[in-house]
């Protein structure tokens, strides 16, 4: 992989700032840069941009009674993860509106949880996926969901046009796809996607307003996992980062096995 980036660490105490930046490095590789205000997280990200691949940021800093510190990730392209002492539905639906990739109660127990989201945005930087489907708004929604998940993301309105981006790139990991489309439905696409690519070298998750049998339908023509439209946020970057995870599992245990033949 290329040269380890950094995580910008955004808390105005400094125990909290410091008991953060000490889990993270004990828990992954990743330096981080710790800023203690707006103002100070403001300058890293405008100076120190190239070197940040994701900010986890406290919303209440003291020189920032707006809460500008999410947009401000956003704007410059950052992955934000939120750190919040309280939570209620108001917070959530003001976070998801901001575009965070997700937000964690501070809490010991949800530190866990936290590294193991920085590490996957790290390595989703080198993951490219395909969104399938034939409304520009809807494609657009999932874009903006997987970008904010570091993923390189490509797009096509049906079918037939994401067989095209299929054979241009062939490192594509990821299909996310609609099932109602012209030319080339959902199904039809992922049984011409399985007879050239296994289950453990690309990952379909297939999306429809309708759930029972077309969940069924979706499974057994080869997709991975399913989502009900309308998607929601959290679901989708679960469900995403699972089978991620599951494709990299995959990876390294076709890798040992190579390694232990004779």
């Amino acid at each position: 992989m290329n040269e380890l980036r950094h995580v910008l660490v955004v808390e105005d105490s400094r125990v909290q700032a410091k008991i953060i930046s000490q889990h993270i490095a004990e828990a992954t590789p990743f330096p981080t840069l710790v800023a203690h205000s707006l103002a100070e997280a403001r300058q890293a990200m405008t100076e120190k941009r190239e070197a940040i691949f994701v900010a986890i940021l406290d919303r209440n800093l003291p020189d920032d009674p707006d809460g500008e510190i999410v947009p401000l990730a956003t704007s410059l392209g950052i992955p934000s993860v939120v750190m919040t002492a309280t939570f209620d539905e108001e917070v959530r639906q003001k976070l998801l509106s901001q575009n965070v990739v997700d937000y964690f109660v501070k809490t010991m127990s949800e530190m866990t949880a936290m590294e193991r989201l920085i590490e996957r945005l790290y390595k989703n930087q080198f993951v490219k996926a395909l969104v399938v489907d034939d409304s520009r708004l809807f494609r657009s929604y999932l874009t903006t969901l997987l970008r904010n998940l570091n993923l390189q993301v490509l797009e096509a309105e049906d079918g037939r046009q994401a067989l095209t981006v299929l054979e241009a790139h062939e490192d594509i990991r990821l299909v996310v796809t609609d099932y109602n489309m012209p030319h080339l439905d959902g199904f039809g696409l992922i049984e011409e996607i399985r007879a050239h690519r296994p289950k453990d070298a690309l990952s379909i998750i297939g999306v429809s307003a309708e759930g029972g049998g077309q969940t069924v339908k979706f499974l057994k023509v080869g997709a991975n996992d399913f989502l009900v439209k309308p998607v929601q946020a959290e679901e989708c970057v679960c469900r995403v980062n699972q089978q991620l995870d599951m494709l990299e599992i995959l990876a390294n245990y076709r890798e040992l096995c190579a390694k232990a033949a004779p």
